[in-house]
């Protein structure tokens, strides 16, 4: 008879054999995606240097919606109007904090 921990061996082996062969393939697709990339960039058919339109862009502005961002009084950072806990260190904002 089969004990259950060689059971949870062998199920736990073939798990992880499966997320090794789609780790492979999404690493494999990644490094084809950097290499076309440097060939293009070589050949001209891209700039070396691109924007990008997410992280080129200016912030908004926080009067915008006539809300203004809060300070965490435990750290300082800066949050979002409307946020209860702190975005760096996970500590309420309100006035109870």
């Amino acid at each position: 008879m089969v004990d259950a921990g060689t059971v949870y061996l062998v199920a736990s082996g073939a798990l992880l054999l499966v997320a090794l062969g789609v780790g492979a393939r999404v690493l494999l697709a990644i490094f084809r995606e950097g290499r076309e990339r440097s060939r293009k960039r070589r050949e001209g058919e891209i700039d070396r240097f691109t924007e990008d339109p997410v992280y080129d862009r200016d912030p908004p502005d926080p009067d915008a919606d006539g809300s203004r961002p809060s300070t965490c009084p435990h750290c300082g950072a800066e949050n979002a109007s409307g946020f209860t806990f702190c975005r760096e260190c996970a500590g309420p904002l309100g006035p109870n904090g």
